[in-house]
């Protein structure tokens, strides 16, 4: 008897907990967690001189991510991803499938992001959608030597950019609240980005990357 009773209060206990208002207007939250970025290619051609349909492709990566989220009324909240760096390596495509890594480049997307939640405050599960504005910063680029001899054979290696662009960012998502402090925050959203890439030699290739992103992590109410 003793024992069961013990038990219901456990199980009380629990109800209250996942029945507290977690998301409500003027509450801040943070997460932590991981995140994957995988870009969705369509490359154009690099320009001349170069083999016909020469194009590029770009790897995925993952890495350890947060964020913080303001609830500014009890639906609309306010979100701002964060992240380590994102490493991307760049392969060839088209006439120049199977060369092996031409490159690589490391990515930060600056991301704000107006949610709307739905169900109530208090709901243990609530889905969102959100509209992001997203800006894809590119930095140290590097060409590979197979770039070189591609592009520059016998000559001083190869080197590139790549262009950092605005672009929007559909997001669709969800919390499951664990207790009155913790939950867990599972998110998808697509960039649709443009860009190009430049290299010494004078050759440019315009693509767009338009990356999925795919975020799961522990989130705390402050």
């Amino acid at each position: 008897m003793n024992t069961t009773l013990k038990f219901l209060g456990a199980v009380l206990a629990l109800g209250n907990a996942l029945s507290a208002d977690a998301q409500t207007s003027g509450t801040w939250l943070g997460r932590l967690g991981l995140t994957n970025i995988t870009p969705q290619v369509t490359s154009g051609n690099m320009t001349a001189p170069s083999f016909t349909n020469s194009q590029t492709d770009v790897g995925g990566d993952t890495q350890l991510s947060g964020g913080i989220t303001y609830m500014y009324t009890d639906n609309i909240s306010v979100d701002v991803p964060l992240a380590l760096p994102f490493k991307h390596k760049l392969f060839g495509a088209g006439a120049l499938e199977g060369i092996g890594q031409i490159g690589a480049v490391k990515a930060l997307p600056f991301t704000v992001f107006a949610q709307y939640r739905f169900n109530q405050s208090d709901s243990v599960f609530r889905p969102y959608l959100g509209l992001g504005l997203t800006y894809a910063y590119f930095y140290d680029a590097t060409g590979s030597g197979t770039l070189t001899s591609l592009t520059n054979p016998g000559g001083s290696a190869t080197t590139l950019s790549v262009q950092s662009k605005f672009a929007l960012s559909p997001q669709v998502g969800f919390t499951y609240v664990l207790n009155e402090r913790w939950m867990l925050d599972g998110s998808y959203s697509k960039t649709y980005l443009k860009t190009r890439t430049s290299l010494s030699t004078g050759q440019t290739i315009d693509a767009r990357l338009n990356p999925n992103t795919l975020g799961l992590g522990l989130g705390m109410k402050f």
